[in-house]
């Protein structure tokens, strides 16, 4: 690089030393940013403690690895093409580099002499995979859509980031539970104390996420050490109910302790990085079912009462997130991807288990609901007595319209008429819009293509795309800047269009749960 390059290259000092970004996309880049320590060695599932200062000028043009965890992109989904890799990415494959040595973050700024609104991205992954870089997630893109500083930031995942302190010494580690939480504060407080220096307002940091993102955003509404540190909250196919309780988690974690080989946190911190990953993934329920649905073990929040004192949707419901406008979304058919991968694997034995599943999902009368989504797939009039049994592909069908609504779409609900309920106020939609054409739905993770601008590089760049593209798009960016996305407040009793917002081809107001669903589930206040 000659002398005349080197200078043009933009530098901004951080409260901890220099950087110096590149252009990039119409806009900067700062990548490869320490927020924290790097938690390796003694500081291996220990909380985040504040990075080094460093002097001279650090080059940020570099993005950091992804953390510690298994790839996602693997040979047979490039073979299957950019679609199939366009969707592992969408919903939280990452590849690249990894590193236990993960604490970094990106910034992409259009100006760092501006004072725009901040936007925290936090990526999904079911918390055992993604990453805060490119090619998974690209935060040029969302800048030059909404108009505002992105800042993407690790955390630590699986069981690095989510394990329960539990076993001889336990004690020792009651600060170590809900690392990549913990992790996700210290990025924002890196943001308030630096996002002026990138041309950022430090008023005005909303934190957004998808997924996994969705669901830590939920929690950091009741995360003390978050109090204050952001304005506004983004929820994109995510919530406030995917918290494991302590008793849970605790068996989760001996059981991953077992896999591992040791008895203990204190061993565990020394133990190779191998064999801690392939017994991360050996103790966690696979199917999405069962892994989402209460009692499922699955690595995530946990409700420790130390870290985490109060389960986040009551905390929402005692008003913990009054002062701070929330945007809600969710995708019509969420699962709709994970039953087209699944296979045979992802097909029940019987209607008598989806019964079952639903009883653990606490619907109050599972054969009502059933016949509800019958009706809707079928498009009939309800049958009276006992319907007969479903054939295989409605079986299939009908377990994902259920899952759609138990993992995300009424748990969105739930915690928009929470917010509402107790003084605070929050706006909802729901995407519609099938990125790949009639037939792949409006998939788990398909936002993605549209705030990341991917409809070009998937060659999907069709009118239709491009309509639901600036939809969004200018409903995030007028959120960003106003509180307003640009419909009105969530109201469950508004009559008689509702008030959530369809985006896709045919963008209007709607209920959301549709009336004939919302009746059988229990959606609170």
């Amino acid at each position: 690089m000659t002398d005349s390059q080197e200078t043009a290259r933009p530098v901004v000092t951080t409260t901890h030393g220099a950087v110096r970004g590149v252009r990039s996309d119409g806009g900067l880049c700062f990548a490869g940013i320490p927020f924290a320590a790097p938690p390796v060695g003694g500081l291996r599932l220990r909380p985040p403690v504040p990075a080094a200062p460093w002097t001279g000028v650090r080059d940020a043009s570099r993005f950091p690895p992804a953390p510690a965890q298994h790839t996602g992109i693997t040979p047979e989904i490039e073979a299957l093409g950019p679609h199939a890799v366009g969707v592992a990415r969408a919903l939280g494959a990452a590849d690249g580099e990894f590193s236990e040595d993960c604490l970094y973050l990106n910034v992409w700024t259009p100006d760092v002499d501006g004072r725009l609104p901040v936007l925290m991205w936090i990526y999904g992954g079911a918390f055992e995979s993604g990453t805060a870089s490119p090619p998974s997630f690209d935060g040029a893109a969302l800048s030059l859509l909404t108009g505002a500083v992105v800042v993407a930031a690790n955390y630590r995942v699986g069981a690095l980031g989510w394990l329960h302190p539990t076993g001889p010494g336990s004690e020792r580690w009651t600060a170590s539970a809900n690392l990549g939480l913990q992790d996700q504060a210290a990025a924002l407080r890196w943001i308030h104390d630096n996002a002026d220096r990138f041309g950022g307002d430090p008023g005005n940091v909303t934190v957004a996420g998808a997924s996994a993102g969705a669901f830590s955003v939920g929690a950091l509404l009741a995360l003390p050490d978050a109090k204050g540190l952001f304005h506004k909250a983004i929820l994109q196919s995510g919530s406030v109910t995917r918290v494991q309780s302590p008793d849970i988690a605790r068996a989760l974690t001996e059981s991953f302790l077992s896999a591992v080989g040791v008895k203990s946190l204190d061993e565990l911190a020394t133990a190779p990085l191998g064999r801690i990953l392939d017994a991360q993934s050996s103790v966690v329920d696979s199917d999405v079912g069962r892994r989402n649905l209460p009692g499922g073990r699955i690595w995530g929040v946990v409700h420790d009462g130390t870290v985490l004192p109060a389960r986040p949707l009551d905390a929402v419901g005692a008003g913990a997130a009054v002062g701070i406008p929330l945007l809600i979304g969710a995708n019509r058919d969420e699962i709709h991807m994970w039953a087209e991968l699944g296979g045979a694997g992802y097909r029940l034995a019987d209607e008598d288990a989806l019964t079952a599943e639903m009883n653990r999902a606490g619907v109050a009368d599972p054969a009502a609901l059933l016949e509800a989504y019958r009706v809707r797939l079928r498009g009939a009039a309800p049958r009276p007595g006992r319907p007969e049994a479903a054939p295989p592909d409605e079986l299939r069908d009908l377990r994902t319209l259920f899952l759609s609504d138990a993992v995300y779409r009424v748990p969105s609900a739930r915690l928009a008429r929470a917010q509402v309920a107790a003084g605070g106020t929050a706006h909802t939609y729901l995407l519609s819009a099938e990125p790949f054409g009639a037939g792949t739905g409006a998939f788990h993770g398909a936002e993605t293509f549209y705030l990341g601008d991917r409809l070009a590089a998937l060659d999907i760049d069709t009118p239709d795309n491009r309509a639901t593209r600036e939809q969004l798009a200018t409903a995030w960016r007028r959120f960003l800047r106003t509180a307003d996305p640009g419909w009105p407040t969530h109201d469950p009793a508004a009559p008689p269009t509702g008030t959530t917002r369809l985006i896709g081809p045919d963008p209007r107001d709607i209920h959301e749960p549709p009336l004939d669903i919302a009746a059988h589930w229990d959606l609170g206040t």
